[in-house]
C-alpha cells in the first residue's frame, strides 16, 4: 500500500497521461496495479499470466480479458527444452487486438495492460493496438527486460515509468 500511494502521488505530481511500472520478476508489479486498480471506478483492459510446473520456464502462458477471464488464450508455450518459451502471435494478433479495439471503442477511460515484454515482438498487429490505446489513459506493467517496443513506450513524453525496484520505502 505504502508503495502505491507513492507511485500515485509521484505520477499525479509528474502530470503525465499514462503510467508504466516495472521490476524485477515477483517484485510486487501485478500487486501494485491491482492496489492501484481498487481506486479506478471503470477501466478495460489484459491481464497475462504463467501456468508453472516444475520445469525453469512456464508450461505456458494465457492472456485474459481483465473483467472476463472467460476470455483468454495462450499466447506463448514452453519450448522442448523446457528453458524458455515460444510466443504465439497468431493469439495477440487475434484475441488480444480484439479486447484492446473493444477497451478503446468503449466508455472506460483507463485501459490496463498487464503485462508487456518480449512476446509481444512477433505481433506488430498487437503493437499497434497498445499504441492506439495510449489515445486513453494507460497504466501497464512492463517486464523489466526492455524491448525496442517496450523502451519506445516508457520513452513517451506522456509517460510516467516507475521502477518499483529503485523505491525505496
Amino acid at each position: 500500500m505504502q508503495r502505491k500511494n507513492y507511485i500515485m502521488k509521484s505520477f499525479h505530481e509528474s502530470g503525465k497521461q499514462h503510467l508504466l511500472i516495472t521490476g524485477n520478476r515477483k517484485s510486487g508489479k501485478t500487486t501494485v496495479l491491482n492496489e492501484i486498480l481498487k481506486d479506478e471506478a471503470s477501466f478495460g483492459g489484459i491481464i497475462t499470466y504463467a501456468i508453472r510446473d516444475d520445469k525453469h520456464a512456464p508450461r505456458s502462458v494465457v492472456l485474459s480479458d481483465i473483467n472476463n477471464p472467460d476470455i483468454n488464450g495462450i499466447i506463448a508455450v514452453r519450448d522442448e527444452t523446457g528453458t524458455s518459451l515460444l510466443p504465439l502471435a497468431d493469439t495477440f494478433d487475434h484475441l488480444g487486438v480484439n479486447i484492446l479495439s473493444k477497451c478503446y471503442q468503449s466508455n472506460d477511460e483507463l485501459i490496463v495492460i498487464d503485462e508487456i515484454g518480449f512476446l509481444e515482438n512477433n505481433s506488430l498487429l498487437y503493437q499497434n493496438e497498445i499504441t492506439k490505446c495510449f489515445d486513453k489513459k494507460v497504466i501497464a506493467t512492463i517486464r523489466k527486460e526492455l524491448t525496442d517496443f517496450t523502451a519506445k513506450l516508457t520513452n513517451r513524453p506522456d509517460v510516467y515509468f516507475v521502477d518499483i525496484d529503485a523505491i525505496d520505502l
